[in-house]
C-alpha cells in the first residue's frame, strides 16, 4: 500500500484501507497503537483492557463485515467506525489523532455518516427488554425495539442506533450490540399504549 499524508480541515476524517484482510487488520491494529501511544503522552486515562479485547477481536476477524460491529468510542470529536466497501475497509474517524502512518487512501470527509451508519433517536419508553424510540428531529414513526434490558438508556436522552443491514445496533463498549426490531402488531400496539400513558 501507497504511503499518504492525511489532511482534513474539518475534525471528521474518511479513509479506505486496501490490501488483503491480514494487511487491513495490521493497519486497523496500528490505529490503536496510536490511539494508544497519544494517551500516554498526554496523560489521558488509558482503557487498557479495552484496548486489549479489541486487539483480540481484530486479530480473529475473518471478514471484513465483521469490522462494521467495531467502534472505536474513545477517538478525539468523533468515534471511529468502519464499513465494508467491496474487498476494501472504509473508515470514519476523526483527524485530532495523527494518523499519518497508517496506509491509507484518503475520501471525502463529506462521507464521515455515510460510513458510520448512525441516526441520532430519542428513547420514548423502555421497560425491561422492550423500548419504544423516535428518530431525532423527526415526527411520527415510532420504533419498537426488544433489546438485553441491561442496556442503559436514559428517558427522553438522545443515543446513537445504528442501522446495519437489516437490524439495527446500539454502540455500547466499543462494539455494535444488535437488538431487535419488534414487528408483532399487537406487541407494538401495547408498547405504544404505555408509551403515550408514560408521557401524559
Amino acid at each position: 500500500m501507497e504511503k499518504i499524508i492525511l489532511q482534513g480541515v474539518c475534525s471528521e476524517q474518511v479513509f479506505k484501507l486496501t490490501g488483503n484482510l491480514e494487511e487491513i487488520k495490521q493497519e486497523v491494529l496500528k490505529m490503536l497503537d496510536v490511539w494508544q501511544k497519544e494517551s500516554e503522552e498526554n496523560n489521558f486515562d488509558i482503557r487498557d483492557k479495552e484496548i486489549k479485547d479489541l486487539r483480540k477481536r481484530i486479530k480473529n476477524i475473518k471478514d471484513l463485515e465483521e469490522f462494521e460491529l467495531i467502534i472505536f468510542e474513545f477517538t478525539c470529536n468523533y468515534e471511529t467506525y468502519f464499513k465494508k466497501s467491496g474487498k476494501d475497509l472504509r473508515v470514519a474517524t476523526c483527524n485530532n489523532h495523527d494518523w499519518d502512518e497508517i496506509n491509507c487512501i484518503p475520501e471525502s470527509s463529506d462521507d464521515y455518516h455515510k460510513v458510520a451508519h448512525y441516526n441520532y433517536y430519542k428513547l420514548i419508553f423502555k421497560e425491561g427488554n422492550y423500548a419504544v424510540v423516535k428518530k431525532e428531529f423527526e415526527e411520527g414513526k415510532l420504533i419498537f425495539l426488544e433489546m438485553d434490558k441491561n442496556i442503559k438508556l436514559e428517558h427522553d436522552n438522545t443515543f446513537k442506533l445504528c442501522k446495519i443491514k437489516r437490524g439495527f445496533c446500539i454502540a455500547t463498549n466499543n462494539e455494535l450490540m444488535k437488538v431487535n426490531e419488534i414487528t408483532d402488531e399487537d406487541l407494538k400496539s401495547k408498547l405504544g399504549i404505555l408509551a403515550n400513558l408514560k408521557n401524559d
